[in-house]
């Protein structure tokens, strides 16, 4: 009966649309080509410290998905206040830039904290651990009713394909971690930025994000994050060159400081097995 009950309860909140659903953009992915590569980044804190590192890498992984994989960690100075480091990879289909899988660890001072994703064609199953310095290790699962949806990752790979015209917005459901986001990018317009040394032209992107309950799937607002601003090169490539963000603890700002394509054995990946990324729903 307890089984019979939670299928129900499942299978309803799937088909419960919210009001915000019609906002989403259900456009196809576009055609420009995704690069097999790895960038590299440096993070800055109030536009005066050297933050921290940051590494991503596309590969192609089989011949029906992408891995994106992200290293991150506070370096110097800024790692004296604040202890970080982070790892998340995702599998992504090539036809429709959607994720299938996704898993994070991030570390602080006090804990780490590791997220396993499943996204599903009518939810998406999260399960969390947290492991203290200190303490007993706790494990959670939750779900979403929602689809589809977004990670850091694919959201990457997704708005760099489309027109991206000056005015044009973009609004997807995006689960960075453990919890959904509603995410508007909006086109402010072309302009040219220093990158590398060098002067580039690049399509200024405006981000607006509101949380997601996962339970009612009713919006509310995202107070962590005030303001924040991408910069994506406005060329064949469409490679995000730079981020800045006010968020509760500053002003933080990410740059991409080099490029490197990848071809051969080392733009391919293992495709990871099914029993690895299976995530069970709560009992």
């Amino acid at each position: 009966m307890r089984f019979l009950l939670a299928l129900l309860i499942l299978t309803s909140t799937a088909l419960a649309e919210p009001d915000w659903a019609s906002t989403l953009t259900k456009t196809t992915p576009g055609t420009l080509k995704v690069p097999a590569c790895v960038l590299d980044f440096e993070l800055g804190w109030n536009n005066s410290i050297k933050a921290g590192t940051a590494r991503v890498t596309v590969q192609e992984a089989g011949d029906s998905y992408w891995r994106a994989t992200a290293q991150a960690s506070s370096t110097g100075f800024a790692r004296t206040l604040w202890t970080y480091d982070c790892t998340m990879s995702s599998i992504i289909r090539r036809d429709t830039l959607h994720p299938i899988f996704m898993q994070h660890s991030e570390t602080d001072r006090s804990e780490t904290c590791r997220y396993r994703v499943s996204f599903q064609p009518k939810r998406v199953i999260t399960e969390s651990t947290t492991l203290p310095k200190e303490g007993a290790a706790s494990t959670s699962t939750f779900v979403c009713g929602f689809s589809p949806v977004e990670d850091l990752l694919s959201i990457i790979l997704f708005v760099r394909g489309l027109p991206l015209a000056n005015g044009e917005s973009v609004t997807r459901v995006v689960q960075p971690w453990d919890k959904p986001y509603l995410t508007t990018f909006e086109v402010l317009g072309r302009e040219k930025l220093e990158v590398e040394g060098k002067s580039k032209p690049c399509i200024k992107l405006a981000v607006k994000i509101r949380k997601i309950d996962r339970d009612s799937l009713t919006l509310s607002s995202y107070k962590k994050m005030k303001t924040a601003t991408i910069w994506v090169s406005d060329d064949a490539e469409r490679l995000p060159v730079e981020m800045r963000a006010e968020i509760f603890v500053g002003y933080m700002s990410c740059r991409l400081t080099g490029k490197t394509l990848l071809s051969g054995s080392s733009a391919r990946s293992g495709v990871p097995s099914a029993a690895s990324m299976l995530v069970k729903p709560p009992m």
